[in-house]
């Protein structure tokens, strides 16, 4: 028997990197696909769930324009517990809560929601909004100050307040919209060009000043011109000392002379995060959050499918920039003339942690950080404070991305907020791509998102389905709908059986039937997992060609009886689109698992009745060498038209960039008989 072990424990700077927002190693896994969006300067650098339950949009009244008297700081800690978690039907899928019964006091429930009066003329639904406020302002002001923590701690901000016609500053009182960023405050580069990042950063919230907001984004403590130590780079804002910060922040921006106390927060990817740890303390003038390609638990992020490297080293994340290349590009505050406050902010980043460390299981505590890691920064872990807190949230992920694509689904499923999904095409936080490519806007839906909740202005946006996403090769009339579930309350969970090479859905009758292959070291898969493009080298299993149309739309997931040489392997399942002429399409659609972490049990949150895997430590359980073993995990969520005359093609591969090298390369084998029908299931939708 060959040995498969982990000789050290997983690197984590997959986790510090792959949430980098480098948009240059975001792009398509799709060969059809454009190029990715260019990187920032500074970044140079269930088959058991047939029923499953999701959950959907909450309509409640916004919050009043009146700021809250609740000004006083919470407790340190807020609640971790997970007593609000979804119950569990008897059917094993998590049990469905009504949204309409459940808008959470803190954002206006009780409160009697006045007959909707729509303004002549008006128009508000996904990607149109007009008559509902029109441009009011000339441009903005772009100032910085710093901003004193709790702990006397200076972070650096920059406001974009709105100017009049007349060219000056506005004194009105206006909402805030800020992000939290690890990436410089003041530059940025996307598809949108290279400048402020409140204008080219994905979430954009400048270009909403004109319409009557006060836009801001504030350094991370410890990076770039804030002061203060970083421990963990952009997941910084989740340990100890900065564990407030964006309380403190949120409570400043409310008692500014011109706000009017109603704050949101925008951005995507580790800002996208950064919202959702906001969530987590509940400042109480936080009213909505628009969070972007970000987690709701962050150990199938870091670390996808419980398949950990066997080395690694503690420095920083490939392609990401030192510490001292950010510090180089730091931009001082208005009130730093000499740059003398810069200088000294600096100075104070000298003991900064650039990753946790490492952690290769769910309950490993990091080595840079003594922290369990995965826990300490996963939303999930802090469930209840979320809920209670009634922050309106709009969660948004973009289908050619990974494993960053995860997050908004659990957390719409999770949430009793009030609360709405998008989805959208291309890669990770490529939403200026997709308004080019397909004509949606997505500022368009921040800006009625936070019309409603922060400026009291009834659109109608929280009576729709809480639902909005695009389908792959659809018509131009259908390629985005809407639902008022995830998943879809017409899926259909349909088993497609691997044989020889082929994919039907008819059960296989063999008595004994396997395809055996020698593990291909060779690969080309990704190495971050906001992106993975995989060319899987492996076994393909394919459909005959269709016959019509079919559409797949939610999350697939693998059933696969294996054996190996070995006593441990990683399997990669990638679903395809194989065209008549032969090209192959996928746009992330894969999943993977190590088999000796194939442990399951009950989830501790709604993971819509999906595998749920433990992933500790003491979780493995190595494979008996030739023994058939179920293997059972998810594919990333999709909605794609497989077109008549296509096949639906999935193809295994063994091998990633974190999977250990064995010499001879073991033999694989995937069992199609009558005792170990291999199989993957397919969320059908049918019907218009």
């Amino acid at each position: 028997m060959r040995a498969f072990t982990i000789t050290q424990p997983y690197h984590l700077h997959l986790l510090a990197g792959a949430c980098a927002l480098h948009l240059s190693a975001c792009g398509s896994s799709a060969s059809s696909e454009p190029g990715a969006q260019a990187a920032a300067s500074d970044n140079t650098a269930t088959p058991s769930a047939a029923s499953q339950s999701g959950a959907s949009g909450t309509s409640a009244t916004p919050a009043s324009g009146a700021k809250s008297e609740a000004t006083g700081n919470p407790p340190t800690t807020p609640s971790t517990g997970n007593s609000s978690a979804a119950a569990t039907s008897g059917s094993g899928a998590p049990a469905a809560t009504d949204p309409q019964s459940t808008a959470a006091a803190g954002a206006g429930a009780g409160a009697t929601k006045p007959p909707r009066v729509i303004p002549p003329g008006s128009v508000s639904k996904p990607g149109e909004y007009s008559g509902y406020g029109d441009k009011k302002y000339n441009g903005f002001e772009l100032s910085s100050v710093y901003v004193p923590m709790r702990d006397g701690t200076k972070l650096a901000v920059d406001l974009y307040r709105p100017k009049d016609a007349s060219g000056q500053v506005t004194d009105e009182k206006l909402p805030v919209l800020w992000m939290h960023t690890p990436y410089n405050r003041r530059r940025f580069a996307s598809t949108a060009g290279a400048g402020l990042p409140g204008e080219v950063y994905p979430g954009a919230a400048a270009r909403l000043v004109d319409y009557g907001y006060v836009a801001a984004v504030v350094d991370y403590r410890g990076l770039y011109a804030s002061y203060g130590t970083n421990q963990g780079f952009n997941r910084g804002e989740w340990v100890d000392g900065a564990r407030m910060d964006a309380y403190d922040i949120t409570e400043w921006f409310a008692e500014q002379p011109w706000s009017n106390g109603n704050i949101g927060m925008w951005g995507c990817s580790a800002t996208g995060g950064s919202q959702m740890q906001a969530l987590t303390v509940a400042p109480p003038h936080l009213k909505a959050i628009f969070p972007m390609s970000c987690e709701f638990d962050v150990y199938p992020f870091g670390v996808p499918g419980g398949m950990a490297a066997t080395s690694g080293d503690t420095k920083a994340p490939p392609g990401a920039s030192s510490g001292a290349a950010r510090d180089a590009m730091a931009a001082a505050v208005d009130e730093d003339a000499s740059g003398a406050m810069l200088r000294e902010a600096i100075a104070s980043h000298a003991m900064n942690i650039e990753n946790p460390g490492y952690a290769p299981f769910r309950d490993s505590v990091a080595t840079n950080i003594p922290e369990v890691w995965w826990a300490k920064s996963s939303p999930h872990t802090y469930l209840s404070t979320i809920l209670e807190s009634g922050i309106a949230v709009y969660a948004a992920a973009n289908w050619d991305e990974a494993a960053t694509k995860y997050g908004a689904f659990f957390t719409y499923n999770n949430l009793t907020n009030p609360r709405r999904l998008i989805v959208g095409p291309k890669p990770h936080c490529a939403w200026f791509d997709v308004e080019a490519d397909t004509g949606f806007d997505l500022l368009v839906e921040e800006r009625r998102f936070f019309d409603y909740w922060l400026k009291d202005i009834d659109n109608g946006i929280m009576d729709e389905p809480g639902v909005y996403y695009y389908t792959y090769n659809e018509s131009k009339d259908k390629e985005w709908r809407a639902s008022p579930t995830w998943p879809l309350a017409n899926e259909k969970r349909t088993d497609y059986f691997f044989g020889a090479g082929t994919l039907t859905s008819t059960a296989p009758t063999e008595a004994s039937a396997k395809t055996d292959h020698v593990v291909d070291y060779t690969v080309t898969q990704g190495t971050t997992s906001t992106t993975s493009s995989p060319t899987p080298r492996g076994i393909a299993f394919a459909t005959k060609p269709l016959a019509a149309d079919v559409r797949v739309t939610g999350h697939p997931v693998a059933e696969l009886w294996v054996a190996s040489t070995a006593d441990d392997g990683d399997f990669i399942a990638t679903l395809q689109d194989v065209s008549p002429t032969g090209a192959i399409t996928a746009y992330n659609m894969h999943g993977r698992l190590r088999a000796s972490q194939r442990k399951e049990v009950d989830a501790p949150y709604n993971n819509l009745g999906l595998p749920y895997h433990p992933f500790g430590e003491k979780d493995a359980m190595p494979l008996t060498p030739g023994e058939p073993t179920l293997l059972r995990f998810d594919l990333l969520p999709i909605s794609f038209l497989f077109k008549a005359g296509h096949r639906i093609q999935v193809t295994l591969s063994f091998a990633d960039t974190p999977t250990p090298r064995i010499t001879p390369a073991p033999t694989v084998s995937i069992f199609h008989d009558a005792a170990h029908p291999s199989k993957i299931v397919l969320p059908i939708i049918e019907g218009d």
